[in-house]
């Protein structure tokens, strides 16, 4: 994996193990978008921003490693659902039932009402009895993470050995 001198301010096969991890999050988290269905039938994954928004950035510092999880801000929503009791954003919920082209009917006039009034009875529905969560993100994680330290160690030891090794050879060029 190493190419030239090796240096721990790049660490390498510590940003390999990290962005491994970053791409299995990526690909478990779009695979579960595209494949769980809420309790109301249709697809979590209707116009792709939450799929298309999801990325990662792996950093490896002389002092620090960095892992960022990147996603459109309302994909926590998704993935951990909402309590009952708090009511959501109206434009958010307007915004969403507009989009699907949602209508309710009046149970006495029998007309469709408006994307607001829908909009409006399905905010209730939501502080009523909440969003169950999904959990597209919070599964993948935590698989995950459960082997990442293992990863890391052994990639950071390559690292460090890999630099030894060097450190060791050059002094050794250098003083025979």
């Amino acid at each position: 994996m190493a190419s030239g001198k090796p240096d721990l301010k790049k660490a390498e096969n510590t940003k390999f193990a990290l962005d491994k991890f970053g791409k299995y999050l990526v690909a478990e988290s779009r695979k579960n978008l595209s494949r769980k269905r809420p309790p109301y039938g249709r697809s979590i994954n209707n116009t792709k921003t939450l799929y298309n928004s999801l990325a990662y950035e792996a950093k490896v510092n002389p002092r620090s490693i960095e892992f960022d999880f990147l996603m459109a801000e309302y994909g926590e929503w998704v993935d951990k659902g909402r309590k009952k009791g708090k009511m959501p954003p109206f434009g958010s919920i307007y915004a969403w039932v507009a989009r699907r082209k949602i209508q309710f009917k009046d149970n006495k006039t029998k007309k469709f009402l408006s994307y607001s009034q829908t909009a409006s009875m399905v905010m209730l529905k939501i502080k009523n009895k909440g969003i169950e969560p999904t959990n597209f993100y919070t599964r993948p994680f935590q698989l995950g993470f459960a082997k990442l330290p293992d990863e890391i160690r052994q990639a950071y030891e390559l690292d460090v050995m890999q630099f030894l090794e060097f450190t060791i050879n050059e002094l050794n060029k250098k003083y025979k």
